[in-house]
């Protein structure tokens, strides 16, 4: 059993306990009092330890360890345990100011220091000592009665090579740990060495960017550069880069024409010192193009030039290098000496003789020189006289002077004059029927040079000629400005419409014209085409209405639409149809050319073969049928030639009503048919239709065999009579073309050989 005794203590503080025990499982304890959870006997450790963690000061004083043996006697041990206290961290602080965070703030170069280094603790006392990085500068110490330890160090005139040197303050009171310090690293203002602006040049064009560049050397911190020009600080465009000893600073610099001969400075400095200035100035020699300023003579009264007087005018020019040609210009134009017209040139000063209201406008001069030209303010010349009309704008402006305006509609009619100056009031006057009057006031208003009167014609006396006056300080306008109010209204629908030329490449149509509302009309044709209505063609006549389209696809049907139009809408539209001219196997949408595949080729063949076939079918059938159907009539009607039924295929219930023409057409526009009230009862030939019954009521099946000559016969003429209808522009019920159309059997065709062609 091992025990551990403080001599002051008669208690053991610490023992280790294997009495009955193995050597490896002893028994331990530590007083609360004494050592506590900080001590730990090793007693494998040769020689044996007693550890102790984190000594405190009172755990000073004379130790005794005991160790009992089983057949051994007791044994004692004694040791004088000494606990050093080493000093705390010493502080630094101003001596002037007695403040640590002075210490964070640079010194000024030429400052003395006077530094306090004190460390409190440390058992025994610490020294104090001074070192500039290695090197002792004062070791020098006293120990205060409040038991603090202070050194006192005076550093005087820190330089420029003081700069970033390490002041350090160091305590020490042992051997066994290593000394207490407090470092000080000397942050010191350091004033600008040099400054010098680098690549002065020789001269300097204005209106030019030029990088101008600065360099300053040997401030810290980094120097303060700024440009002045004369006496104005420049703090734009400018760009400062900074190293260890140097700072750049980079102007943009765009001298002007007044900068000639000004001073451009650039100053360092370091703000946190005083009298730290140094500056470097360059005179500018700057070259600009000519300052041109232009004035009227100072003995004229611009406000009161009339017609027959003199003017003069002064050009004052400014440059660097001096101008070397000076020009005039009236507004775009230049003008030339003529001392014949009374324009003369004198040094810088134009003079006019005998001015007038041509002369009017804005002068101004032009002077040249190495760098470029300049052109001088503009000066205005006005040359009184009396109000004139101006043209009418275009937008406002009618033909031939007429303004056509329906009953009770508002009209704006503007007037504009020119005029120096400009016109003071203005006077409408209105010449009718009715005689002369003088429009009232309150009908127009008056904006600068221009009147705007809004009139309402109420009754035919309301209509004639309108007149607008303006006066001025010249006088009063000597012709007015006219404008002729007429009754207007939509032109009416263009009459006797016709196609006169359809061909593969161009399509023409003339009408004559209707009344035109007392307006200018324009005229109109829309080309659809049929079935799918997608506008082909859009085109307009100024002057007749006459229309011609180019490039037209003769084998597709359209739609026209003609109407003309004014100011005051469109008339009602007349509507013409053409045909096409030759009659494809089967519609399939746009006129537009397809190319023929080897695919393609293969497949019309033997249609073709396929389409013999059933031509010879129907002639074996149309001659065992002939006999009756000998004495059908045949049709009379000049409009179709007598294969022209056959040209028109026959659809399958359900399919799209399309039509085509058959190239045998005869087209004339002068065959007129008229509708079903119109019908004369003496053509025995032509069977009423109603258009609002289905083709079949009329014929049953059992009345087939009794009227079927007759009623083919007459299905055959309804067909041509609704053909011709759309010829003339009537829109025909295509669902009743293609019905009579459909039930035009072969075998009612009195010839073979139109059956034959009809299938080729």
């Amino acid at each position: 059993m091992v025990l551990w005794f403080k001599e002051s203590d008669g208690e053991p503080l610490y023992s280790y306990d294997v009495r009955g025990r193995a050597l490896t499982q002893p028994k331990l304890w530590s007083s609360p009092s004494g050592f506590g959870a900080r001590a730990f006997f090793r007693a494998a450790a040769v020689p044996a330890t007693l550890l102790l963690d984190n000594v405190f000061t009172s755990d000073a004083g004379v130790y005794r360890c005991r160790v009992d043996f089983t057949n051994s006697p007791t044994r004692n041990l004694r040791l004088n345990f000494t606990v050093i206290t080493p000093p705390d961290r010493p502080v630094i602080i101003d001596a002037k100011t007695r403040d640590q965070t002075r210490l964070l703030e640079p010194y000024d170069e030429g400052d003395t220091l006077e530094l306090i280094c004190e460390v409190r603790g440390g058992d025994p006392k610490p020294r104090l000592t001074w070192y500039l990085e290695n090197t002792v500068i004062d070791d020098s110490y006293e120990l205060q009665s409040d038991g603090v330890t202070v050194n006192t160090l005076t550093f005087p005139s820190i330089g420029r090579q003081h700069l970033n040197v390490r002041l350090i303050c160091q305590a020490s009171n042992t051997n066994l740990a290593p000394p207490q310090t407090k470092l000080l690293i000397l942050e010191i203002n350091l004033r600008p060495l040099t400054v010098q602006i680098l690549n002065k040049s020789r001269q300097l064009s204005a209106d030019r960017s030029y990088e101008v560049e600065c360099k300053a050397t040997g401030s810290r911190p980094a120097a303060q550069l700024t440009w002045w020009k004369g006496t104005r600080p420049l703090r734009r465009n400018t760009k400062t880069f900074s190293d260890t000893n140097a700072t750049l600073s980079v102007l943009t610099f765009t001298p002007e024409a007044e900068d000639h001969e000004r001073t451009l400075v650039c100053r360092a400095e370091n703000p946190r010192l005083a009298s730290s200035l140094l500056e470097d100035s360059w005179k500018l020699n700057v070259h600009y193009v000519p300052i041109v300023t232009l004035k009227m003579g100072s003995t004229l009264n611009p406000g009161h030039i009339k017609e027959g007087e003199d003017v003069y005018f002064e050009c004052n020019v400014k440059a660097n290098p001096k101008s070397t040609r000076l020009s005039w210009y009236k507004g775009a134009r230049e003008i030339v000496q003529n001392a014949s017209t009374g324009v003369i040139f004198s040094d810088q000063s134009l003079v006019l003789q005998r001015v007038d209201r041509s002369s009017s406008g804005e002068y101004s001069c032009l002077a040249h020189n190495a760098e470029g030209s300049a052109t001088s303010n503009s000066v205005t010349l006005q040359v009184r006289y009396a109000p004139l009309c101006k043209q009418q704008p275009q937008q406002e402006q009618q033909q031939g002077g007429v303004w056509g305006a329906l009953r009770q509609e508002t009209v704006e009619l503007t007037c504009a004059v020119d005029a120096s100056p400009p016109p003071t009031t203005f006077v409408w006057t209105l010449d009718s029927s009715g005689g002369h009057t003088e429009l009232q006031p309150s009908l127009y208003s008056m904006y600068n040079s221009s009147s705007v009167l809004r009139y309402t014609p109420l009754s035919n006396m309301d209509y004639g000629t309108i007149s607008c006056f303006a006066v001025n300080a010249a006088g009063r306008q000597e012709a007015p400005c006219v404008y002729k109010i007429v009754p207007a209204d939509r032109p009416s629908t263009l009459q006797n419409c016709s196609i006169v030329n359809q061909s593969s490449e161009r399509l023409a149509v003339e009408c004559a014209e209707g009344f035109d509302g007392g307006l200018p009309q324009i005229f109109y044709m829309e080309v659809l085409e049929l079935p799918s209505l997608v506008v082909r063609a859009n085109v307009s006549s100024n002057f007749t209405p006459s229309f011609e389209v180019l490039g037209v696809d003769s084998r597709v049907s359209y739609i026209l639409n003609l109407y003309s139009a004014n100011s005051k809408g469109r008339s009602e539209i007349v509507t013409l149809y053409t045909i096409a001219l030759r009659s494809p196997d089967k519609y399939t949408g746009g006129s537009s050319g397809l190319s023929l595949s080897p695919l393609l080729v293969a497949l019309l063949s033997a249609a073709a073969l396929l389409s013999a076939a059933v031509c010879a079918v129907i002639a074996a059938l149309y001659r065992r049928h002939a006999a009756r159907h000998r004495k059908h009539p045949p049709s009379t009607n000049a409009l179709y030639s007598e294969d022209s039924v056959d040209s028109f295929p026959r659809r399958d219930k359900g399919d799209d009503v399309t039509y085509s023409a058959s190239p045998k057409i005869d087209y004339s526009s002068q065959y007129e048919l008229k509708m079903e009230g119109d019908v004369e009862e003496t053509d025995p030939d032509i069977i009423p239709f109603h258009y609002d019954k289905k083709p079949t009521d009329e014929y049953s099946k059992s009345s087939f065999q009794e009227n079927e000559p007759r009623r083919i016969y007459s299905e055959q003429s309804l067909f041509n009579t609704n053909i011709a209808l759309v010829n003339r522009g009537v829109t025909a019920r295509s669902a009743d073309i293609a019905a009579a159309a459909a039930r035009l059997r072969p075998e009612v065709v009195t010839s073979s050989r139109r059956v034959k062609e009809s299938c080729i």
